[in-house]
């Protein structure tokens, strides 16, 4: 039993440096060039206002969704007619913490929301 587990240790390790090895040079760097750059495909607006556009998108794709309130606090860019929306959101129940979020939105309703969990720091200063 521990043979077999030893063999098949070294087997991966066999194929996890091969598949290292294999990548060229240039595929390498362009790896290392497209990490280094993540806004590359996004189209960034000067500010981060929410434009009439966006807003109108947004309020769209946000029609009819329950449980949490997302407050938008700015654009922060639009790739291939998808937005990305800052947002403050609120779970719907009472004391409830808010918490930020990316939500990404397009002419057909949300496409996506990640949840960015800040403690503190998302509790709304009034």
């Amino acid at each position: 039993m521990k043979k077999s587990i030893k063999i098949i240790i070294a087997v991966s390790i066999m194929l996890a440096l091969t598949a290292c090895g294999s990548a060229s040079p240039k595929q390498s760097q362009q790896t290392q060039e497209e990490a280094s750059t993540p806004d590359a495909d996004w189209n960034l607006p000067e500010t981060l206002e929410m434009t009439d556009e966006v807003s109108e998108v947004f309020t769209g794709a946000m029609e009819g969704l329950t449980g949490v309130d997302y407050e938008p606090l700015g654009f922060l860019g639009e790739k291939d007619g998808v937005y990305c929306v800052l947002c403050r959101a609120t779970v719907a129940a009472p004391n409830a913490t808010p918490y930020y979020t990316l939500v990404y939105v397009n002419d057909q309703g949300v496409q996506n929301i990640w949840d960015i969990w800040m403690g503190a720091h998302s509790e709304k200063k009034e």
